[in-house]
């Protein structure tokens, strides 16, 4: 909770050790947040509930972050955050996403940057709807 209002983020990796330390790390700050296992079940959760922000793994099976980004309904969706344990986020990866990924970060992830982006992003969708 920040500000008394719920903030929910979405953490997506399929790497179960990294989703649950981003999530731990999420919660200790007053988040709620909601694990993904991988794009497929991140499109569903999307689809059946509202997020304040999305932290989406890059490389995963099925479908890859990029690909979620891609699939996302129209309308403003939530700040995305992407990571990638290598960093791939060339300017032709970026500017193929264009304006729906708010930042690229590179695993591993210190806990003060997330909760750092996970701010910056929130203080953005807050700028964007008002």
């Amino acid at each position: 909770m920040i500000d008394g209002l719920e903030v929910h983020v979405l953490v997506v990796d399929d790497n179960v050790g990294i989703r649950d330390t981003t999530a731990r790390i999420l919660r200790s700050v007053g988040y709620t947040v909601t694990e993904a296992e991988d794009g497929d079940v991140a499109l569903e959760e999307l689809a059946q509930n509202p997020f304040d922000v999305v932290v989406l793994d890059e490389r995963m099976p099925k479908l890859n972050g990029t690909e979620v980004v891609r699939i996302l309904s129209p309308g403003p969706p939530p700040p995305v955050i992407m990571m990638a344990s290598i960093y791939t986020f060339d300017l032709d990866f970026r500017q193929s996403l264009g304006p729906r990924v708010f930042k690229y970060l590179q695993k591993p992830i210190p806990p003060t940057l997330l909760i750092e982006s996970v701010g910056e992003a929130l203080d953005s969708r807050r700028d964007r709807d008002a």
